[in-house]
């Protein structure tokens, strides 16, 4: 698997589109620090990390408001074959009104919110609304 990002994404959607209460995903530190931004912007419920087979699972507990869920889309942007990079100024232009944007900056994993406060540009992960 060359995408383990987009990976992630698809089991997210999925698992939404059946309301299923968590889904799991292997573990990668890029991952777990996407997550954490997904849980701050209460996309998520919860995560946890757990041992299967001497491997190391990242337990995700998806989160539904009204019998409805949280996450209505998720759209890749920045793919391995072509990266997308975007300055802090940039970022204001291309967020979305009712969702926010993922970027990998030298900051860390951040939300576009958190990216305009800190003014910090860097690759554009994903949209997610």
């Amino acid at each position: 698997m060359t995408d383990s990002v987009a990976d992630m994404i698809v089991r997210l959607k999925n698992a939404n589109l059946v309301f299923k209460p968590y889904t799991d995903v292997p573990w990668s530190g890029l991952k777990e620090s996407i997550l954490n931004v997904l849980k701050e912007e209460h996309y998520i419920k919860d995560w946890e990390i757990i041992e299967s087979e001497g491997r190391k699972i990242l337990r995700v507990h998806l989160l539904y408001l009204k019998k409805r869920p949280v996450i209505l889309k998720i759209r890749r942007i920045s793919k391995p074959g072509q990266r997308v990079y975007v300055s802090a100024e940039e970022i204001s232009r291309k967020k979305q009104d009712s969702g926010i944007s993922v970027l990998s900056t030298s900051k860390g994993v951040m939300s576009s919110r958190k990216a305009i406060e800190s003014n910090t540009g860097g690759e554009l992960l994903f949209y997610i609304w």
